[in-house]
């Protein structure tokens, strides 16, 4: 599968051969026209996120304002048509002749707020600052505005594009996040001192040849970055890179594009050397670093899977590790698929920046009179679980990335990586606690681990649920019950939680409170089939 690297949303059709003069807004009703007759035929399923009264009923308020409207808030409309399908892979590409322009700073969604990552030399005073307010508006609410426009599946999808979108004068101004876009205010806090400044657009992003998924050149731009880079920041220009680290006995991948050995048609050729190297050191850690990994060609993902599976030394929790985050797209999170599937990989990072199960394989389609293009998926890619039905592939450990960290040149997941979490799992301190008697302290060690920021992303319920099976086969009923009604406590919304309670009372012998159990899961999740099918069977309605 041929992914999409967003900077095509603003850059591919930017290079293209000339194109004709910005429209009217007459003209931009026609394709308007041309896009809610086509794109609803041409995309396999495109109200799965949207109903189609919702979307007609947006079209036709678009085709009613546009006559009022100027251009950059007609582009704005489009821009929120298309995304409103929740399909990141379809998207709307804006032509070179509407010359949209860029500020030249980058932001950064850090765990800490929102920071000038980076900044080109005459503004390189405001790199390291905290960005509070964009125009007129938190920089929060900023991006509430944007995320609308940004045709994305998840959260972190839209934390990855919103500093590129917040860059764009034109887009801010047609959603109305700053009266003078010519010169933005900015309200930032630098040493903790806060300063109001302006900054102007820098020309052209048509003219900029960036490296990345983003179409800005900024290479030579200063970092907030202080010291050397993070391996996951080093070798920008390559997509798939390795090194191997003696004194960790790490053999660390970072691949950023699913992509080709150069001259072929495979990149069989470069995970032969990963996987020969890995042969010859046998390291303790084989890390594949996905966070940056924008796609590419999915055909491509089997064959390493293939290979590590070879590798039962390297296939183990404590030996291969992923790492997640918002730009892990299309290919990248196919390939994420088949770690997750197929692999005991542990996950590390921020969540994926798409659904496991994911539509892409775009194509094009124009809209002649205002020079934009609309990338309409074409194809579905189920992933692995037909069931699946997140949003993202959550890290098992989040790590999330704050500024102070990067300044320093830290990189949290690899620091996870390298020195685990070596505490005694939580699951083992609960059976201890029940085991004596205290279900108080087995609730409160539950309650700590779910609190702990690496495991934001992570459920413990199936582990409790696990605990309370393994007291059930050791004849410890009675302690069994105490941990799935601590389990019922901590995943109130789980049905399978009062299920698995409910069969435990009844095997022990506690009928009504059964019955209460699975009433329970019913009301959780109505229907749930094993909760049903009991009360069925104990005739019970």
């Amino acid at each position: 599968m041929l992914s999409l690297v967003l900077m095509a949303l603003f850059l591919s059709a930017a290079r293209a051969a000339a194109a004709p003069a910005p429209a009217g807004m007459a003209a931009w009703r026609s394709d308007l026209a041309v896009l809610t007759r086509e794109l609803p035929t041409r995309h396999p399923a495109p109200f799965l996120n949207v109903t189609r009264a919702r979307w007609d009923s947006a079209a036709t308020a678009l085709d009613k304002q546009l006559p009022s409207l100027n251009r950059d808030q007609a582009l704005v409309g489009f821009m929120r048509l298309v995304a409103m399908l929740g399909d990141a892979h379809t998207n709307l590409e804006p032509g070179p002749a509407l010359g949209l322009r860029f500020y030249p700073i980058e932001l950064y969604s850090f765990d800490d707020g929102w920071f000038v990552r980076r900044a080109d030399s005459t503004h390189a005073a405001l790199v390291g600052a905290k960005v509070l307010r964009i125009g007129r508006v938190s920089v929060e609410d900023a991006v509430a505005r944007i995320a609308p426009v940004i045709p994305n599946e998840n959260e972190w999808w839209v934390r990855a594009w919103a500093p590129l979108y917040l860059a764009i004068p034109e887009v801010l101004h047609g959603l109305g996040v700053a009266d003078d876009v010519e010169h933005l205010p900015l309200l930032i806090e630098r040493e903790g001192r806060v300063d109001s400044v302006r900054i102007a657009p820098a020309g052209r992003i048509s003219e900029q040849h960036g490296h990345g998924p983003f179409p800005i050149d900024m290479d030579r731009w200063p970092s907030m970055r202080t010291a050397a880079a993070p391996w996951w920041e080093q070798r920008p220009g390559e997509f798939f890179w390795w090194t191997y680290d003696p004194p960790t006995r790490t053999l660390y991948a970072c691949m950023r594009g699913v992509a080709p050995s150069p001259g072929t048609f495979t990149n069989r050729p470069q995970w032969d050397q990963l996987f020969a190297l890995a042969d010859s050191v046998a390291p303790a850690r084989l890390v594949i670093d996905l966070r940056e990994n924008t796609g590419g060609n999915g055909a491509l993902n089997r064959y390493p899977v293939q290979q590590i599976l070879r590798r039962p030394a390297l296939d183990r929790p404590d030996r291969l590790f992923v790492v997640l985050g918002r730009l892990t797209f299309s290919a990248g999170q196919q390939f994420t698929n088949l770690l997750e599937a197929w692999t005991r990989a542990t996950f590390v990072g921020e969540p994926s920046g798409q659904r496991p199960s994911q539509y892409g394989d775009h194509r094009a389609l124009a809209l002649p009179a205002s020079g934009m293009t609309v990338q309409i998926s074409s194809i579905f890619h189920q992933a692995p679980n037909e069931f699946d039905t997140r949003s993202f592939v959550p890290p098992r450990v989040y790590t999330p990335l704050d500024s102070r960290s990067y300044r320093s040149g830290i990189d949290p997941a690899l620091a996870a990586i390298l020195s685990p979490d070596t505490t005694a799992p939580v699951i083992d301190v609960m059976a201890r606690a029940l085991a004596v008697g205290d279900s108080a302290a087995a609730e409160r060690a539950l309650t700590a681990a779910r609190e702990k920021t690496a495991n934001r992303f992570r459920t413990l319920e199936r582990d409790v649920n696990d605990l309370g099976y393994r007291l059930v086969g050791e004849h410890k009923v009675e302690l069994a019950i105490r941990a799935f009604r601590i389990n019922t406590r901590a995943y109130p919304r789980s049905a399978n939680t009062f299920d698995s309670l409910g069969e435990t009372l009844l095997n022990a012998g506690y009928r009504d409170a059964a019955i209460a159990s699975y009433r329970q899961a019913l009301v959780v999740e109505p229907g749930f089939p094993p909760s049903a099918q009991a009360l069925q069977r104990l005739g019970v309605h």
